[in-house]
């Protein structure tokens, strides 16, 4: 009797450890299918209507949807004029939307001459000509001018890999996260001996 039980003990356990194998597996294919956004060197030039259109944003800088909605909302606090830039420099050019180009070229060939916030590396960089303001009318061509956005990514999933001490003995866990969840697999070696499942109630 005895050894049946050890027997049906050690399948349902190779079943459970198959199980979370699986799942970890898809989980990690999801979230690089879905949430896999590689950096990017090559800035982006977008007009003010395109930052403000999650579609566009999505489409011309390659990002998933939830840091597409979150970048548009911090691009219209930006001009608006809620959040101050950085660095301001000046470049020769006959219109705003020349000077996008210039300044996109000045940073992918990254000219020594740029201001150090323009050269820093990010996820993203995009280059918009404002010709309008916070109301949408036309800016005078000596208001108008050239923004430098540069993105970092909120990173959506993340596998993760760490130690755990459960009842005085090291087990070795893995984990998958996706926003608010979290699941972790416990093993000792070889051997799966259980799983922990938390959900963030809280965050800022």
């Amino acid at each position: 009797m005895d050894e049946e039980k050890r027997k049906k003990q050690a399948h349902k356990i190779a079943l459970l450890l198959t199980v979370v194998i699986v799942i970890f597996g898809f989980a990690y294919a999801l979230g690089h299918h879905a949430g896999h956004e590689v950096p990017q060197d090559k800035p982006a030039v977008m007009t003010q209507e395109q930052t403000q259109d999650k579609a566009a944003l999505r489409a011309q800088l390659d990002i998933s949807k939830s840091n597409a909605e979150t970048l548009q909302r911090r691009l219209a606090e930006a001009q608006a004029g809620q959040r101050a830039p950085t660095t301001t420099y000046y470049v020769s050019a006959p219109t705003v939307e020349r000077a996008a180009q210039v300044v996109e070229r000045q940073i992918r060939e990254d000219t020594p001459t740029l201001p150090r916030a323009a050269r820093e590396k990010s996820d993203r960089t995009v280059v918009t000509p404002i010709t309008q303001d916070k109301d949408g009318k036309q800016l005078p061509s000596d208001q108008q001018k050239v923004d430098v956005y540069k993105i970092n990514l909120r990173k959506d999933h993340r596998i993760k890999a760490g130690t755990s001490v459960i009842d005085g003995k090291a087990l070795m866990s893995i984990g998958y996260e996706r926003g608010r969840f979290e699941a972790l697999a416990h093993f000792d070696g070889s051997r799966y001996k259980g799983a922990t499942v938390m959900y963030n109630i809280a965050e800022w």
